[in-house]
C-alpha cells in the first residue's frame, strides 16, 4: 500500500499498529503496517510494488507521523 491509501485507511481506523523495521542487510528502513485483521502490509514505492526504503529511521517515523500514527513500533 502506499502513503496515501495509507493515509485513509488510518482515518478509518483498519490500521492499528506500525512497524518500523531494518532490511536484512540493515542498509535501510522499512514500515510494516498491521490491519485491524491483523494481517500485515509494507509501505510500497510510488513506482513500483517493491517496499520503500528509507535511509534513516527518521525519515520512516516522519513519514508514520503524516499517515498519522503517534505510537510506533521500532525493531533493530
Amino acid at each position: 500500500m502506499q502513503e496515501r491509501e495509507a493515509r485513509l485507511l488510518f482515518r478509518s481506523n483498519d490500521l492499528v499498529d506500525a512497524k518500523i523495521e531494518q532490511t536484512d542487510d540493515q542498509k535501510a528502513w522499512l514500515i510494516r503496517f498491521v490491519d485491524k485483521n491483523n494481517y500485515s502490509h509494507h509501505l510500497e514505492s510510488k513506482r513500483s510494488p517493491d517496499p520503500r526504503h528509507f535511509k534513516t529511521s527518521d525519515a520512516a517515523l516522519r513519514c508514520c507521523l503524516r499517515i498519522g500514527f503517534r505510537q510506533v513500533e521500532v525493531n533493530i
